[in-house]
C-alpha cells in the first residue's frame, strides 16, 4: 500500500518551498499480480477487480468520467471536485506513460476515518490519500476525509495525480523497487498536472534517498530530492528514456543498475554524481 500524507498544507509547491508537506510514507513490499482482465465497463465490475465490492455495499453511489470510476458507500457524498480531479489525473498519467494500465482508475470516497481505515487498513492521520495494492487484485485509491472536504484545493488535485500514477503503473509490479523511483516519478506526475513554480532548496543534499529516509521523520526532504532526481533525468534524457526505464523497473525483475545502464548508459553512482552537479541549475 502506498499513502500520501500531509504535514502541512499538502501541496507539492509547499514541499518544494518549505519541506513541510510531504507527502508520504509508502511501501512497494507487496507487489501485485499482473492483470489479465479486460478493462471494466461498470463500477461494479471494477470494484470486483479490486476485491472491495462487499465493503462498499449493495447500493453504492458511483460516478464515472474519463477513465475514472469514483465510488462511495450509501450516504457518502462524492464531491464534483474529486470526480474532475480523478479524470484529469488519468489523462495526465496516460499522457506521460503510454504503458499505463487501460483499466479504469478506481477512487473510493469514505464517509469518515473509520471508512478510510476499513479500506486501507490504516488510520488516516495526516494522509491525503492512499493507493492500496494487494496481490491478485487491481490497485485502487482511497481519498482521506480531509481531501474529500477540500476536493477543489490544489493539494487534492495534485494528490490524485500522484496516486493515479501509482494505481495505473503498479498494476504489474513484479519486484520490490526503491521508493526514490516509485515516489520520485509519482511526485513529478502530480506536479505536471498541477504546475507550481519550483523552488530550489539550499538546505538539502542532492542524493538518492533511502527507503528509510522516505519513511522517516524527515520524509519531506527525501520526497523533495526524489522528485528533483526524476526531474534531472527527464531534463537530461527526455521523457521517452525515463519512462522506458520506469516501465522496465516495474514490469520486469531486472536489477536497477542494469536498467540504468540500458536506458541512460550510466550506472546509478555516475547518475547520482551528475544529479549533484545539475542541482545548482535547478530553478
Amino acid at each position: 500500500m502506498t499513502s500520501r500524507t500531509s504535514l502541512a498544507a499538502g501541496t507539492l509547491a509547499l514541499s518544494l518551498l518549505t519541506g513541510c508537506s510531504a507527502l508520504t510514507t509508502r511501501s512497494a513490499s507487496n507487489p501485485t499480480s499482473s492483470s489479465t482482465t479486460s478493462p471494466a465497463t461498470t463500477p461494479a465490475a471494477r470494484m470486483a477487480q479490486s476485491g472491495i465490492a462487499e465493503k462498499v455495499g449493495s447500493q453504492p453511489r458511483t460516478q464515472s468520467k474519463g477513465g475514472a470510476m469514483v465510488v462511495a458507500v450509501t450516504n457518502a457524498v462524492i464531491p464534483s471536485g474529486i470526480v474532475t480531479a480523478s479524470e484529469r489525473a488519468v489523462s495526465a498519467v496516460r499522457g506521460l506513460d503510454r504503458h499505463a494500465s487501460a483499466n479504469p482508475l478506481l477512487v473510493v470516497v469514505p464517509r469518515d476515518d473509520a471508512d478510510f481505515k476499513k479500506y486501507t487498513g490504516t488510520e488516516p492521520g495526516s494522509q491525503l490519500a492512499s493507493t492500496v495494492t494487494r496481490g491478485g487484485t487491481l490497485p485502487f485509491v482511497v481519498v482521506a476525509p480531509w481531501t474529500v472536504r477540500h476536493a477543489n484545493d490544489v493539494a487534492a488535485r495534485e494528490t490524485l495525480a500522484h496516486e493515479a500514477f501509482h494505481a495505473l503503473t503498479l498494476e504489474k509490479l513484479r519486484e520490490t523497487r526503491p521508493l526514490w523511483l516509485l515516489e520520485g516519478w509519482a511526485e513529478y506526475v502530480g506536479q505536471k498536472l498541477v504546475p507550481q513554480a519550483p523552488h530550489k532548496r539550499t538546505d538539502i543534499r542532492p542524493h538518492l534517498p533511502s527507503d528509510e529516509e522516505l519513511r522517516g521523520a524527515n520524509a519531506a526532504d527525501a520526497y523533495y530530492v526524489a522528485f528533483t532526481f526524476a526531474r534531472f533525468l527527464r531534463e537530461t534524457y527526455g521523457n521517452g528514456a525515463v519512462m522506458a526505464f520506469y516501465t522496465d523497473a516495474v514490469t520486469t525483475t531486472t536489477d536497477i543498475e542494469t536498467l540504468a545502464q540500458r536506458h541512460f548508459h550510466k550506472g546509478l553512482t555516475q547518475l547520482e554524481t551528475d544529479y549533484d552537479a545539475w542541482y545548482p541549475t535547478f530553478r
